[in-house]
C-alpha cells in the first residue's frame, strides 16, 4: 500500500512541477507584453496618436491611427519609435526575401531556396531608402508562424494601400 502512495506522490510531483513553471512563464510573458504595450501607447501619445489598430510582433509593435493617418513602429530592443505619415508614402508592399541553403552532399551539390523574411515596405516620397517592417524573420520566428504572419502582413498592406490611394485621390 505504501508503494502505491509513493508512486502517486511521484506522479503528482512530476505533473505539478512543469505546470507551475508553465504558469510562471505565461505570467512573465503577459507582464512583458503589458509593459511593452504601455511603452508603445506612451510613445504614441508623445506623437499625438491614438491607435485604431495595432499588431504585436516578437520584437516590435505596429500601430495605425486612422484619424491622423499615421503608422507608428515601436521596437522593444532599442526602444526606438518610427512614425510614418501616410501622406508621405508612395506605396506599401509585402516583400519576401529568400536565401539559399546547400542541401546536397559532397558529391552532388543541391541548393534549396527558403524564405528568410517577410517585410512590409513603405516607399517614401522624399526618401530614396524605403522603410521596412519585418513581420517574419527565420532567425527570430518559428517556421510554423510563417503563414499567420504573412497573412497579417498582407492585411496591413491592404489597409494601408487603401489609405494611400484615398490620399492620392484627395491630392489629385
Amino acid at each position: 500500500m505504501s508503494t502505491i502512495i509513493i508512486a502517486a506522490i511521484l506522479v503528482a510531483i512530476t505533473i505539478a512541477l512543469p505546470l507551475v513553471f508553465i504558469s510562471i512563464s505565461k505570467k512573465n510573458t503577459t507582464k512583458r507584453k503589458e509593459e511593452n504595450l504601455k511603452l508603445f501607447n506612451l510613445s504614441g501619445s508623445n506623437h499625438g496618436l491614438s491607435f485604431s489598430k495595432y499588431e504585436l510582433l516578437k520584437k516590435k509593435i505596429i500601430g495605425l491611427d486612422n484619424v491622423r493617418q499615421a503608422v507608428l513602429i515601436y521596437e522593444f530592443e532599442n526602444e526606438n519609435a518610427i512614425c510614418i505619415n501616410i501622406k508621405e508614402v508612395n506605396n506599401c508592399t509585402v516583400n519576401k526575401q529568400y536565401d539559399s541553403i546547400d542541401m546536397g552532399t559532397d558529391k552532388k551539390a543541391k541548393m534549396e531556396k527558403h524564405l528568410s523574411s517577410i517585410d512590409l515596405k513603405f516607399s517614401i516620397k522624399r526618401s530614396t531608402e524605403p522603410i521596412s517592417i519585418s513581420f517574419y524573420d527565420s532567425s527570430v520566428n518559428n517556421i510554423y508562424e510563417m503563414t499567420e504572419l504573412e497573412a497579417k502582413a498582407k492585411e496591413w498592406e491592404t489597409v494601408l494601400s487603401k489609405m494611400i490611394v484615398k490620399e492620392l485621390k484627395a491630392i489629385a
